[in-house]
């Protein structure tokens, strides 16, 4: 380590006296001058480096493999060197490190022992040897304390835990887009960043360049998360909302539940497809009929295009352009290319490009185009859409019913836009022009994926463009009016078609996987959620839980916000943070009677998803269940997702104080 950092202290101090002088004009040796771009480039290299190599509480390694080949190595969050650039120290994310999550004593894959260290921050406080060579499996004590360990903070890497099937996920190619349905305490999300990580080692040439990115559901998930890939090594990874990434975050309105819920929903892409290419026209719109062709003066010159010609070009631009602005440009190209053809066999010569651009701007041409196939934008197509009947009638025909299309209207003359309105927008957008694949990112990951709605999903597998998604969530998490009730439904939102291998190849594919093993939350705590499984309206499987600890007890009181404080009280007496969960109405009166305390957090049940604590006060559970949705209505299914959201928060000890009687599905014994 002290070579490594004596070694990027020199590199940071050499690079960044030659940025230095490069910025000051003077010169090096010789009669080049400092590339200055590239020495500031590697005294920021540098300067991330020195930081990790040196301001990080964390273990450096925290496992060692012995190898029947004699080999062995230690592994660990960073690769280290020794003077002479001979690995002590394998990062996490190299080929061999995958023995060391994999082998096991019924499949050793070449390695006789395995060490697992214990640490404390960055003081060691034991070690634990595993002989493979002996056949028997034998559990693991450190392992066991760190998954256990009390949350003291944001989130943690789980580098030193990852578990074989975990792994395997972490590690499949670039090129594979994975959906995995994970219940609660199962790691998806850790799976989900840590795959970043790996990618992002693996993959660094193409990943660099075009950028990782993760999508969160609410910004309080994303500060909870954003100390995860810092500790393993990944700073370059673009942290950021559904909202933010749209930006439906600037939304000047909110749009009635009813109205909300048409506007995400997948048949507005029809409505967008037909309202955009329903601009395009014939030749006749242009002015042009059997009898009278279009005139294109050129100098002297005088040149005609028949009627079917004109359309045959508008037809074929229809029918193989994949945007509205490039079937526009295929017209004029076939226009061009119409009066070449003449103009070489009247006038005995080819035109140049020079000759191509004035014809495409002259009058005759560009009126013609205006008239058949007009210039767009996204905001008056939007406009039109909201606010002129007959065009709404045309757009919506068959594919809303009379009185969804009536719920898009806007009258009066302000037009302010709402979340979902952006949405739309964007979605028309796409029709208008293809996205820029400068624009795209080289892989996503998409936490709480379960939540998108159509249009959601739609617009960020547009800044997908090629490459491949990591989407994760719980399909009995999902707390929006729109929630997945299917994942190959919502894969196909999101540009990927379903899990069958027997399908008609129509696109980029997805294999799923489904995580039921939980390591966070403990049984008695998973086995009181899954109750709620069967009334949640989603197929997926019931957790397990490897934990046999943890605790869980209910208190019904006469005055909830006294009850929410004594259990917060008692709470407070042993390690770890308290998370208390009310419903959204009644979070602000619970909060108002508990103790200020670092070590104390109230939480929304809307908000909960994804965060955990060692205990949760879970307060009201029918009020919980009854709580409006967003925009102010009661949405069928949410309020119990919400309740199973909140009961799996706990992952030591769960407190559930109520008042009332509990929701008939929780089934109290």
């Amino acid at each position: 380590m002290s070579a490594m950092h004596s070694a990027t202290a020199d590199t940071y101090d050499r690079h960044e006296a030659e940025f230095e002088i490069g910025n000051s004009g003077g010169k090096g040796d010789g009669d080049v001058g400092p590339d200055k771009e590239l020495a500031f480039l590697m005294a920021k290299y540098a300067t991330g480096r020195m930081s990790d190599l040196t301001d990080r509480d964390i273990a450096i390694f925290f496992g060692r493999l012995w190898f029947a080949s004699g080999e062995d190595y230690h592994i660990g969050r960073r690769h280290v060197r020794d003077e002479t650039s001979t690995p002590l120290v394998l990062d996490w994310r190299a080929p061999v490190s995958e023995h060391y999550y994999r082998a096991s004593a019924h499949d050793r894959r070449g390695v006789d022992r395995r060490r697992r260290f214990g640490f404390k921050g960055a003081t060691l406080t034991g070690f634990e040897d595993e002989d493979l060579r002996l056949g028997e499996d034998i559990a693991s004590d450190i392992l066991t304390a760190e998954i256990e360990r009390p949350r003291t903070g944001p989130m943690r890497d789980i580098v030193a835990t990852i578990q074989p099937e975990q792994d395997e996920l972490i590690r499949r190619d670039a090129a594979t887009t994975l959906c995995v349905q994970g219940a609660p305490g199962t790691g998806k999300t850790a799976v989900g960043l840590h795959r970043a990580a790996w990618l992002l080692y693996n993959y660094s040439e193409h990943l660099r360049k075009a950028g990782v990115l993760v999508v969160g559901p609410n910004e309080g998930f994303l500060a909870y998360i954003s100390g995860v890939l810092p500790t393993l090594g990944e700073t370059a990874v673009w942290q950021t909302t559904v909202q933010q990434l749209t930006g439906t975050a600037a939304a000047e309105r909110t749009d009635s539940h009813e109205v909300a819920m048409l506007k995400h929903d997948a048949r507005m892409a029809d409505v967008c497809e037909r309202a955009v290419w329903g601009h395009v026209g014939r030749a006749e719109d242009g002015g042009v009929t059997a009898d009278e062709a279009l005139l294109v003066t050129d100098g002297g010159w005088r040149w005609r295009l028949g009627l079917n010609y004109l359309n045959k070009s508008i037809e074929t631009a229809r029918a193989t352009c994949q945007s509205y602005d490039g079937g526009r440009k295929s017209v004029a190209d076939a226009m061009v290319q119409g009066i070449r053809r003449q103009v070489e066999l009247r006038a005995g010569y080819s035109p140049d490009g020079k000759w191509a651009t004035k014809l495409r701007g002259s009058a005759a041409v560009k009126d013609f185009l205006e008239a058949v196939w007009p210039k767009l934008n996204a905001k008056t197509v939007l406009r039109k859409l909201y606010t002129d009947a007959g065009f709404r009638r045309d757009a919506t025909r068959g594919i809303l019913s009379e009185d969804e299309a009536e719920l898009l209207a806007v009258k009066g003359r302000s037009f302010k836009l709402s979340a979902a309105d952006i949405l739309v927008s964007d979605e028309i957008g796409a029709r208008l022009r293809l996205p820029d694949p400068a624009d795209a990112y080289g892989h996503i990951v998409i936490d709480e994926a379960q939540d998108l709605s159509a249009m959601q999903c739609r617009a960020i597998a547009r800044r997908a463009g090629g490459g491949a998604l990591t989407v994760l969530g719980d399909l009995a998490q999902g707390t929006t009016p729109w929630a997945a009730a299917d994942w190959e439904t919502q894969m196909r939102h999101l540009g990927r078609a379903e899990f069958s291998a027997q399908r008609a190849q129509s696109g980029p594919t997805a294999e799923y996987t489904e995580l039921t093993a939980g390591f966070r939350v403990p049984g008695v705590i998973i086995d009181l959620a899954n109750r709620l499984l069967p009334h949640l309206g989603v197929d997926v499987s019931p957790a397990r839980s490897i934990r046999s600890d943890g605790s869980l007890d209910f208190q019904r009181v006469a005055d909830l916000a006294s009850g929410v404080r004594q259990a917060v009280d008692k709470a407070l007496a042993e390690e770890g943070l308290v998370g208390v969960i009310a419903a959204d109405p009644d979070l602000e009166a619970v909060r108002a009677a508990l103790p200020e305390s670092d070590r104390v957090e109230t939480v929304a049940a809307s908000l909960a998803k994804g965060l955990e604590y060692d205990h949760v006060v879970v307060a009201e559970p029918s009020a919980i269940v009854a709580a409006p949705a967003t925009g102010g209505a009661t949405v069928e299914g949410v309020g119990l997702r919400h309740l199973y959201v909140a009961l799996t928060r706990a992952v030591s000890r769960l407190s559930v104080i109520h008042t009332g009687p509990l929701p008939p599905e929780l089934d109290r014994p």
